[in-house]
């Protein structure tokens, strides 16, 4: 006999007879076993089907409120999650909304599942030129983050950063840009205090890094859009500092505040004579470099940074795309138009990997041979969809 709640309490199990509940134990047990082979195959397409399997099983045994569906809502959601983004990144944009429409129904019992799920609605509605659209999700993303005083908020506000430096709302974006920076400090203090930053970074705390040094970045972006020139090199010039003494000179975000303070330093040279301009130059090949400039810079930059590069001197896409464009042109003369598809900036949140599985495996794991159930009618592009 199935139905109704036992006794003892919302973590409690479902009525159901000893042979019932067994073969749903045995079942739960073969699923189990599928999930663990799929991740260690970077089968995602078969791992999603396994985990929706696996989550039906377990609420027919349990309460909706207990901690095996709970723990089951919770890794189905960090599974959607990382699809979605990476066919948002292959460009396959039905089938990330497809997926996070699914996060969004298993999400509502974490906070942090929420916002991470909210984060990359943002980035789907950025990617389509949605802008206020996901603006809407940011804001309720930072809304569920700010409530839980251990939770990072910086992605969250740099994803704001952008966002609203895209709709020339720079005095906003530049607020995101240094609460960002204020939410990191307060991060790193304690290692920094406790001298846990020396030596060889790992990965979180590299990560961090990263982050502090693009939400310098994206402050310097704004200072530039509110020509406020000088306020734009002393951030550029920390985030230089920082970048150079923890990521290293060849490390990607180096390059790119490197070649950004460059190319502000060089702008406002403009009115150098041409000889004292070939000076400039010169400081870049082992002269003294002009007053102000980081030691180690060079003028003129010689070009915009490229991906290229060791995988480790990278910065992770999920990273790179909070970097606010710099010199863009206008997305629209009008404050709070939408812009266009592919808009540049895409933030990407969860995108870190799959615990149990390493990295560079998951190259394969998402294919464009996803294929969604959901009807074309839910998976609608339109503004509909948003809250």
């Amino acid at each position: 006999m199935k139905g109704g709640f036992a006794p003892n309490g919302l973590g409690s199990e479902l009525h159901m007879s000893q042979e019932e509940r067994a073969a749903v134990l045995s079942d739960i047990e073969a699923v189990d076993a599928e999930i663990a082979l799929a991740r260690q195959q970077g089968n995602f397409q078969n791992l999603l089907a396994c985990l929706e399997r696996g989550l039906f099983l377990r609420r027919r045994l349990y309460a909706e409120a207990s901690e095996p569906v709970g723990q089951a809502c919770k890794q189905l959601c960090e599974v959607y999650n990382y699809c979605a983004t990476q066919m948002l990144q292959q460009g396959n944009l039905r089938a990330a909304q497809d997926l996070l429409k699914r996060a969004e129904q298993v999400a509502e019992r974490s906070d942090v599942d929420r916002a991470i799920t909210l984060n990359n609605l943002a980035c789907f509605y950025r990617r389509t030129g949605k802008l206020r659209t996901a603006l809407t999700f940011l804001e309720r993303a930072l809304d569920i983050e700010e409530r839980r005083p251990e939770a990072d908020t910086s992605q969250t506000h740099l994803n704001l950063c952008a966002t609203l430096s895209q709709l020339r709302r720079h005095d906003r974006a530049l607020y995101h840009a240094q609460c960002a920076l204020i939410r990191m400090y307060e991060i790193l203090s304690p290692a920094m205090h406790h001298g846990e930053l020396k030596g060889d970074l790992g990965t979180e705390a590299r990560e961090r890094m990263s982050v502090l040094c693009i939400a310098y970045h994206n402050l310097a972006v704004e200072h530039e859009y509110l020509k406020n020139y000088q306020s734009a090199l002393s951030a550029y010039r920390e985030g230089i500092r920082w970048a150079k003494d923890f990521l290293g000179e060849d490390h990607q975000i180096h390059q790119i505040l490197e070649y950004s303070y460059n190319a502000v330093m060089k702008a406002q040279q403009g009115k150098f004579s041409e000889n004292e301009q070939r000076k400039a130059k010169r400081a870049g090949h082992g002269q003294q470099a002009p007053p102000g400039m980081p030691s180690g810079a060079r003028v003129g930059g010689g070009g915009a940074p490229g991906p290229q590069g060791p995988q480790s001197m990278e910065v992770s896409s999920h990273l790179q795309d909070l970097l606010t464009p710099r010199n863009a042109q206008a997305v629209n003369e009008a404050d709070g138009a939408e812009a266009g598809p592919g808009t540049p900036g895409v933030g990407l949140s969860g995108t870190s990997g799959i615990p149990g599985k390493k990295q560079p495996a998951l190259e394969k794991t998402v294919s464009d041979s996803y294929q969604s159930d959901f009807h074309a009618s839910d998976a609608s592009l339109s503004d509909s969809g948003a809250p």
